[in-house]
């Protein structure tokens, strides 16, 4: 019995150790195919043990990012996408991940520094084109911003996202009548989309004109009455108008909605 016992035990041995890399990256991402990220994890980085200096690494760890990701092991995650882009310092995919994790980390450096790699790479790369505008934007680099939304607007003449961003940077560049228009253009094309009534609302609030900020924000609640954080809008610009009593049963609606409670009780403070 015992020679049955350890004949089976060197048949597993054999077995396990004759395992391929290509075993061990295919079950991998067979593995992602199932979401079953933990053993995904477990495929890739076997996988990259067997051969530290395969080629094909590059793809081991951005796969074995992705499964990180997705278990929230956002640190190991970023680590795995150094780790592909040390293999390949022109690796778009990594270097597209590791800024997107880094613009939800808050880490703008980080992000701005992989956007401007990647644009180096692909100057048409409309992804890194949309959020590095972004940064610029925030970071009150006007100029810039406005540069690479033309760019990527010249590429994507239809990215309705990026014409809206565009639009609030017309808006906090000065360009007033130009943001308007935009925003109009927009509405004529989507008239259901809420987001452009609440942009018009948020830029005629900040101009003073309330009434037609009410105007914007409840088109946008009556498109989507589900959106709490319509109803913050709502409310500040009833506040703005003094009509405190009606705001506070917007914000009850909000509440209801789940919206965020230091948003709402910060709003309620200003209707006492």
């Amino acid at each position: 019995m015992k020679k049955i016992i350890t004949y089976i035990l060197l048949l597993f041995a054999v077995t396990v150790s004759a395992q391929t890399y290509d075993d061990f990256y295919n079950s991998g991402t067979d593995y992602l195919k199932q979401h079953d990220y933990k053993n995904a994890i477990a495929a890739f980085q076997r996988a990259i043990a067997s051969e530290p200096n395969n080629r094909n690494n590059e793809y081991a760890y951005i796969n074995l990012a992705y499964a990180q990701e997705q278990v929230k092991d956002i640190a190991n995650a970023i680590d795995s996408y150094t780790k592909a882009i040390e293999i390949n310092p022109s690796s778009v995919p990594a270097l597209e991940q590791r800024a997107k994790i880094s613009m939800t980390l808050d880490n703008i450096e980080n992000a701005l520094a992989d956007y401007n790699l990647l644009l180096q790479i692909e100057p048409k790369n409309c992804k890194a084109l949309f959020f590095r505008a972004y940064i610029y934007s925030r970071d009150k680099e006007y100029d810039k911003a406005l540069n690479d939304y033309h760019t990527l607007l010249a590429i994507e003449p239809d990215n309705n996202k990026a014409r809206l961003s565009l639009a609030l940077l017309y808006h906090k560049s000065g360009r007033i009548n130009e943001s308007l228009m935009l925003l109009e253009q927009l509405m004529t094309e989507e008239p259901d989309n809420a987001e452009y009534y609440v942009a018009r609302s948020n830029i005629e609030l900040k101009e003073g004109q309330t009434e037609l900020a009410i105007m914007d924000i409840e088109k946008a609640i009556e498109l989507e009455p589900q959106k709490g954080e319509f109803y913050l809008t709502h409310a500040e610009i009833l506040i703005k108008q003094g009509k405190k009593e009606r705001a506070r049963d917007v914000l009850n609606r909000a509440i209801e909605l789940g919206c965020d409670k230091q948003s709402v009780i910060t709003l309620l403070n200003k209707c006492r």
